[in-house]
């Protein structure tokens, strides 16, 4: 690729979009009580969230419409950002950054929520979908030319079709139409699902997206290239925006399309066998099971059967549930990039975040009983796989990557598509895509790549948004982690001691999930001081009826064990301390990961925050 920006072409020019006027629009504050509070140190969503917030909106590239850099670049020196086509993922940071907000409270950059809801209007064509353009923007075709073209057009335009696009951008139009009630981003989303709609190729029980024109160039038929796996999780990313816009306001024609589509990777491809197993993306080109690709098709089957009461597919989700557990380490929540594979794999955060939300959503909807999964996953590998420290970053070079061919990279010639500035601190709150079970990044690799960004941050909303469960009166608190509600705060010592505190707000019936190794007749209870004897709900702790004001106390035992595993083909020694790992070993060599000896101690470190809670909560 050349370092050169292309001829006339210089940054900060305007983007060529199909659409140039767009209705105006609010965009409403999160708004919602603040208050300070003394917490325990230890895993807290909403920090995570606000840390999200950072990367959503600072690993963007303000001179075009603050669109995402997909790649942030560890073996160059100094490291950098990057365009590409890739840069399509852009829409899952646009679902992310409301959710983050709410979780969070965070105003940071508030200027970039309303460019990106501009431009999702800029890019609406007539027909209703997105369209992405290259005018103005040079690197959009840089690593692929597998983009639709309007019908009729030749390769020759600047302004391409990717339904993935479309489809994903429906989830954010949603939560704008949420927000706000107002009629527009209903509308919007609307000639989206009817444009999505007209351009699929419908065949009755079910559909698909036609062939990519370079794949008639490399002697594909249509009907080979329909039936490839290798993009059979493409629909099902359509689905989950068909999905959540169905769920909010009932339009019936996304539910129908999003139900050929998952027809269309479940029986025609097929991407599974019957009790739910991940059958090969593509046996002649590659060995192995991508991981995410299995997972996406999984969540959109279970959103598709949750939205409504379609218990089809739902077997399926939890026999690749099942069978997903059973090919990564489920201490850790470690799941391999490819199954399968003669090579050690690492985890994508992708596959982490979607084996999390599954967990999550299974569990919630009594499918199954995935709770204790979530709490290992989501203090583990999901945990450490945030980005919560840069400085190490600009040190990597002078380690070497492991790849030969990189070893002896030069010292970086910037091109047109790339950025040196800030990459650290700009890509905080980032998730990691080539980590090993010990180390953020496994030296295989570029750095990181934002999809792993964009399905991390959401999984951290699905996290926030399950802690707690209120229906008529009853809260029940699922995973013992900190969080601030309108109903109760909670504060978990958890893995100093064995505790959590629940403060209540509201007059409720409070019953707590009490961790997978403590037995019920190990847990204790007191509300404002006073014992309180305990009624069990299989592992919920029922409490009973707590007022305004009061603070039931839960104590239980907490412990190290070690435990010797392999994860990926390599062994390791893990301490935990709870479902938290407090040690490893060996070390990684570039940013180990599980620095967690203060949690070793058996006494509580405390800390200073403000916390928030949104006036605005949505189940996503």
């Amino acid at each position: 690729m050349s370092t050169q920006a292309p001829e006339g072409w210089s940054p900060g020019d305007p983007i060529g979009y199909i659409t140039s006027d767009i209705p105006e629009f609010q965009v409403p504050p999160y708004e919602g009580d603040r208050y300070e509070a003394t917490v325990p140190d230890t895993l807290d969503l909403q920090e995570r969230a606000a840390l999200a917030v950072n990367v959503l909106t600072r690993s963007t590239d303000p001179l075009a419409d603050y669109e995402i850099y997909f790649w942030m670049r560890f073996v160059t020196n100094p490291p950098t950002m990057v365009h590409d086509w890739s840069d399509l993922c852009h829409m899952k940071f646009m679902e992310a950054l409301p959710l983050m907000r709410i979780a969070s409270g965070s105003d940071l950059n508030e200027n970039v929520d309303r460019r990106w809801m501009e431009v999702a209007l800029h890019m609406q064509g007539p027909d209703g979908l997105a369209y992405t353009p290259t005018r103005g923007r040079p690197w959009a075709l840089i690593g692929t030319q597998d983009l639709y073209v309007p019908k009729g057009a030749g390769r020759d335009v600047d302004q391409h079709i990717y339904p993935y696009y479309s489809g994903r951008l429906l989830s954010a139009l949603t939560l704008y139409y949420l927000r706000d009630g107002a009629p527009l981003w209903k509308e919007s989303a609307e000639r989206m699902v009817d444009g999505l709609v007209d351009l699929a190729v419908d065949r009755g029980r079910y559909a698909y997206f036609s062939p990519l024109p370079t794949w008639a160039e490399k002697g594909s038929t249509e009907d080979q290239a329909r039936r490839s796996p290798v993009i059979a999780a493409h629909p099902a990313n359509i689905v989950m925006g068909l999905v959540h816009f169905y769920r909010e306001t009932g339009y019936e024609p996304a539910i129908r399309l999003a139900e050929k589509l998952i027809r269309y990777f479940v029986e025609e491809v097929p991407y599974f066998d019957s009790e739910g197993r991940f059958m090969p993306d593509r046996p002649d080109v590659r060995p192995g099971s991508h991981f995410h690709q299995h997972t996406i098709c999984m969540l959109s089957m279970l959103e598709y059967g949750l939205a409504t009461g379609d218990e089809s597919f739902l077997g399926l989700v939890q026999g690749g549930y099942e069978y997903a557990k059973e090919n990564g380490n489920v201490l850790l929540g470690y799941f391999p990039e490819l199954l399968d594979s003669p090579h050690q794999e690492q985890s994508e955060l992708c596959e982490v975040a979607e084996m999390v939300a599954l967990g999550l959503k299974l569990s919630q909807a009594g499918i199954g009983d995935y709770w204790d999964d979530v709490d290992r996953w989501s203090r583990n590998m999901f945990a450490e796989g945030q980005l919560t420290q840069c400085d190490w970053i600009d040190r990597i070079h002078m380690l070497g990557p492991q790849r030969a061919s990189e070893r002896d990279a030069p010292e970086s010639v910037i091109a047109f598509n790339e950025t040196t500035e800030d990459v650290g601190e700009r890509n905080l709150g980032a998730f990691a895509g080539f980590p090993t079970a010990n180390d953020w990044w496994s030296g295989v690799g570029r750095g990181t790549m934002h999809c792993c960004t964009g399905n991390g941050t959401r999984a951290i909303y699905y996290l926030w948004d399950h802690i707690l469960t209120h229906q008529d009166g009853k809260l029940r608190v699922n995973l013992l982690l900190n969080r601030a509600s309108p109903w109760a705060d909670v504060d978990s010592h958890i893995p100093y001691t064995g505790q959590v505190d629940v403060k209540v707000k509201q007059p409720l019936e409070l019953s707590v999930r009490v961790p997978e190794w403590v037995s019920p007749g190990e847990a204790r209870c007191q509300v404002n001081g006073h014992d309180r004897s305990l009624g069990w709900d299989g592992r919920y702790a029922q409490v009973g009826a707590v007022k305004p004001g009061e603070v039931a106390v839960l104590t239980f035992p907490i412990a190290e064990r070690t435990d010797a595993v392999y994860v990926e083909k390599e062994p390791y020694t893990l301490v935990r301390k709870g479902n938290e790992v407090v040690f490893i070993d060996p070390p990684g060599k570039y940013h180990p990961l599980y620095q967690r000896a203060h949690y070793r101690v058996d006494t509580t470190r405390w800390r200073k925050i403000e916390r928030f809670v949104s006036n605005q909560q949505f189940g996503w």
